[in-house]
């Protein structure tokens, strides 16, 4: 597992809080093994199902609240998150909600061409009061995630998962 070191984006980088994704257990909260796969996707605060593309110049953007980059960070999050919680729950532990402000950063190329270099996620995840989860097993879900996740394994965009 990748650990967020706290440095600052390279000159000419930028770090923007993307998405937000919020999952919760729901009507399977208490029902052992069961969970939903269903989240959201929160932008801004707000959900929109717009597209329009960000490195557009302004002239040229439209009025939308959701942008391509902002949808592949939101996909990368979510998939991480789905094999995280495969792995939690295929481990016998119960979680009943799982919260990632994930952070993208866009880097720019010495061509000037713009690329997602990393997605930092930074999940907050609340378990069954009946659960006491060590830290290393939370560390080691997130493992597995990275390691099981299709989409982190399809991109060439660094995936770090930073401690809370």
């Amino acid at each position: 597992m990748s650990s967020d070191t706290g440095a600052a984006p390279a000159e000419g980088d930028e770090r923007i809080h993307l998405v937000t994704i919020d999952w919760a257990r729901g009507k399977w909260s208490g029902v052992p093994g069961k969970y939903s796969r269903e989240h959201l996707w929160r932008f801004a605060g707000k959900l929109s199902l717009k597209v329009t593309d960000a490195l557009a110049p302004m002239a040229y953007r439209d009025t939308v609240r959701l942008d391509p980059l902002k949808s592949y960070v939101a996909t990368v999050a979510s998939a991480h998150m789905l094999a995280w919680l495969h792995a939690a729950f295929s481990h016998g532990v119960e979680v009943e909600s799982y919260l990632d402000a994930a952070e993208g950063v866009l880097s720019i190329l010495p061509d000037r061409r713009s690329w997602v270099s990393e997605v930092t996620l930074k999940p907050r995840i609340t378990f069954h009061p009946s659960h006491d989860v060590e830290a290393k097993v939370i560390e080691r879900f997130h493992e597995l995630a990275l390691q099981d996740c299709f989409i982190a394994r399809s991109i060439k965009t660094k995936v770090t998962v930073s401690a809370p």
